[in-house]
């Protein structure tokens, strides 16, 4: 079941701006606001993914040690022979 949020002080210029962003989709402020806030916890996610790749990525001593003098396209080759491989 869902919660109820509540907003104290938002300023009333913010709260029209977004009735007239849901009116403008077709949606209540409520369904807007929860589609919104729904999407912002997803990036919230993946911000949160990033910071713990960039902490392992940390402890490992960068990105990919001892693998600095491989190019791109070294890699995407390398990507397309194993795929080719398995055809």
């Amino acid at each position: 079941m869902g919660v109820t949020v509540q907003v104290r002080d938002l300023d009333a210029d913010v709260q029209e701006r977004l009735r007239k962003a849901a009116a403008q989709e077709g949606l209540s402020l409520s369904a807007f606001l929860r589609r919104e806030l729904t999407e912002l916890a997803r990036d919230l996610e993946v911000r949160e993914r990033a910071g713990q790749e960039t902490t392992l990525q940390a402890m490992l001593g960068g990105p990919l040690p001892g693998l600095d003098h491989i190019s791109t396209q070294e890699i995407v080759d390398i990507i397309h022979e194993g795929r080719s491989e398995l055809l």
